[in-house]
């Protein structure tokens, strides 16, 4: 039995994977985390095999938008259709919410994605119960298989299916071609597959298309209807100043109309409309007090201005300069605030 160790130091794993696949026409992996980082790394060997992927945990971004590893602790009574549901929305949320699939590679990479589950080439499982696990299974084409002699390949240790696992960062993997290693391999992997929960594969492509493809923006192209309403909405709220109190007008020359504070007012009534509420965040003395100062005489609400003591003057100044109806309070009597007005109707609330 020969076997050898890959870290990722001198030899990657992802060179070792590609250096297995062209003589291999089956590959099954056992992943805690299936990541596309790990697929494009390997996309342009994988045009011919079949390949299954069983996944034991999840897939998850940081708020840095890139992908991460991150053991989510699951109910091991989680619903077999939950599970399913589960995996879509991350996926679609690593598509939609971060900049991973902007390069030609990466897009290129989910189009055969996409190609080989149509054609049932590619299949995805996900364990039934969480699993760390970390298996690959390569299994020979007949004319290498040296009549039985070598079925094939095996590697198993800390690598996910990632970028990072197959060279980004030190792993430990060991390499196998001995047969024994193989066949219990495999046994160990078929079990696993026996009771997964399918992901997706070409009898259940209905619902990936559905939950997946039709919701990330690759290839997708507009409706053209809704193409020209949006490009009328922007027109015309960029050029409606005369439905919008700015300002100069409002405090009678005391302030300036500035073009970067104009955008940003109608930025935050937009934002407001939509989201119901909004962070105005700049840096010190570009009139963030200012510009909620004409947000709120725009929207001609009641208004709760919560400020730090020392400010609390400046905003009684603001709030007269700007002419909306506002009671200051001192960010230390918040509770006096929600005490003394009582929400039936809408207020307006600036948080400085």
């Amino acid at each position: 039995m020969t076997t050898q160790f890959i870290t990722n130091q001198e030899r990657l794993l992802t060179d070792v994977v590609n250096n297995i696949l062209p003589s291999s026409q089956k590959l099954y992996a056992l992943v805690g985390y299936f990541y596309f980082s790990g697929f494009q790394e390997l996309y342009q060997n994988l045009t011919d095999k079949e390949i299954r992927i069983l996944v034991g945990m999840e897939v998850e971004k940081d708020i840095a938008n890139k992908i991460r590893e991150f053991e989510i602790l699951q109910d091991v009574n989680v619903p077999r259709g939950k599970i399913r549901d589960n995996y879509f929305k991350s996926l679609v949320s690593l598509f939609n919410d971060t900049d991973f699939f902007d390069s030609d590679e990466k897009q290129a990479a989910f189009r055969l994605f996409l190609k080989m589950i149509k054609n049932g080439t590619l299949q995805i499982r996900k364990t039934l119960h969480p699993n760390h696990a970390k298996l690959y299974i390569f299994e020979n084409k007949s004319e290498h298989r040296q009549g039985g002699e070598f079925p094939g390949t095996v590697i198993t240790g800390s690598s996910n299916l990632s970028h990072q696992g197959l060279r980004g960062r030190f792993e430990i993997n060991v390499i196998s071609r001995d047969a024994v290693n193989y066949n219990e391999a495999y046994q160990i992997f078929d079990e696993l597959w026996k009771t997964a929960v399918t992901i997706v594969d070409k009898d259940n492509l209905d619902g990936f298309l559905n939950e997946v493809v039709k919701k990330v923006w690759l290839d997708q192209l507009p409706d053209p209807f809704l193409l020209y309403v949006r490009v009328l909405e922007e027109y015309f709220r960029l050029h409606s100043k005369d439905s919008l109190r700015l300002p100069k007008e409002i405090t009678r020359g005391r302030f300036a109309n500035l073009k970067y504070q104009i955008d940003a007012i109608r930025k935050t009534l937009d934002l407001i409309q939509t989201h119901n509420g909004v962070i105005i965040a700049d840096v010190v003395g570009l009139g963030k007090s200012i510009i909620a100062s004409a947000v709120a005489n725009n929207l001609n609400m009641k208004t709760i201005v919560i400020a730090p003591p020392h400010l609390m003057k400046q905003w009684e100044d603001y709030r007269f300069d700007f002419r909306f109806n506002a009671k200051v309070y001192s960010s230390g009597k918040i509770d006096l605030a929600l005490r003394e007005n009582y929400f039936e109707e809408r207020k307006l609330i600036i948080n400085v």
